[in-house]
């Protein structure tokens, strides 16, 4: 089903050409054509904008709550693929069964220019639970704030050229056992598709250090190569920072899926040691909670973070330079 469905759908993406409006009117004396170098990548890390990734969340959360088994989640899935048409990009839907009821991962993929067949994949589950999940379910940390993420990742990556494809994902059906991921992996294995690696960030907000505090990177040993990457980025950029490379911490979360499918797979986290080091002091009060609401979210700490992303996304995928006639 989901082969059909995505393969139908047309996913080819322009790269936007919000890049230097040059002089006027393709006046040059009768010059070449425009050479658009590449784009550094971390100069996309210092134009994430706090703004942006606030009202995403603010979105979100506003539905009240994203439960699968509710129409909050459907209702969310259309605003997302409404976000990413604001920003000039067409969103595929891949449908797939929870307990008998349909649920949509939501992508969108930026081409390659060079190597299109090889793939990176930033992605975050939009659904949310709760102690009252049918009712009120914010879900601004887990994982709204992921959400506001890849659509920042999004806006800021697709006027760019890359040498390999970028897809942006946004699962369903995390909270009922990384449902959509393990949909979105065996399509991936069927079409044969090469993911060289996924970031797959999931709660990124809550830093009760505020400014102190240091956020996750977690992986397992296959990818542990990518744990260093962001690592180092995250140490050029000036970002405080925890590596994991154990498998069994936060099992079952969407980067686990993609790792046990062959995929370097790592997430970017606030509650690590919270979830995982019951002696480590660290705490997640409003996981799972009706009070896991924007408010209880650090966001400059946040800002900086999801910059460490987008720069590690865009090395991964390799800039490479164009040409506008």
């Amino acid at each position: 089903m989901v082969g059909r469905s995505m393969g139908n759908c047309v996913a080819l993406l322009a790269v936007a050409t919000a890049l230097a409006a040059c002089g006027g009117g393709g006046g040059g004396g009768g010059g070449g054509p425009i050479i658009i170098p590449a784009v550094d990548p971390l100069v996309p890390a210092g134009e994430v904008s706090q703004a942006e990734l606030v009202n995403s969340v603010q979105g979100l959360q506003d539905f009240q709550t994203r439960y699968t088994f509710g129409p909050g989640d459907d209702q969310a899935g259309d605003y997302l693929v409404a976000r990413f048409a604001a920003l000039g990009l067409t969103a595929e839907l891949d449908p797939f069964l929870v307990g008998g009821e349909t649920a949509n991962n939501v992508i969108v993929r930026h081409l390659g220019t060079e190597d299109p067949n090889v793939v990176y994949i930033i992605s975050a589950h939009y659904d949310s639970t709760s102690n009252t999940p049918t009712t009120l379910a914010p879900g601004a940390d887990d994982n709204a704030i992921g959400v506001a993420s890849v659509l920042e990742a999004a806006r800021l990556l697709t006027p760019h050229a890359f040498r390999h494809s970028v897809w942006f994902v946004l699962t369903a059906g995390e909270e009922q056992g990384s449902l959509g991921a393990k949909h979105l992996v065996q399509w991936i294995a069927a079409q044969g598709i090469d993911v060289r690696g996924a970031i797959a960030p999931d709660m990124l907000g809550y830093w009760p250090l505020g400014d102190l505090d240091m956020f996750d990177i977690l992986g397992d040993p296959a990818s542990a190569p990518l744990v260093a990457q962001m690592a180092d980025v995250a140490t050029q950029l000036g970002v405080a920072h925890k590596t994991w490379t154990n498998p069994s911490y936060c099992y079952g979360d969407d980067q686990t899926t993609f790792q046990e499918a062959g995929i370097p797979a790592i997430t970017t986290m606030d509650c690590v040691e919270g979830h995982n080091i019951p002696a480590s002091g660290e705490s997640t009060p409003h996981y799972h909670r009706a009070t896991d609401t924007l408010d209880t979210l650090y966001m400059p700490l946040t800002t900086k973070v999801v910059g460490v992303m987008v720069a590690t996304l865009a090395e991964l995928a390799d800039p490479v330079e164009t040409t506008q006639p």
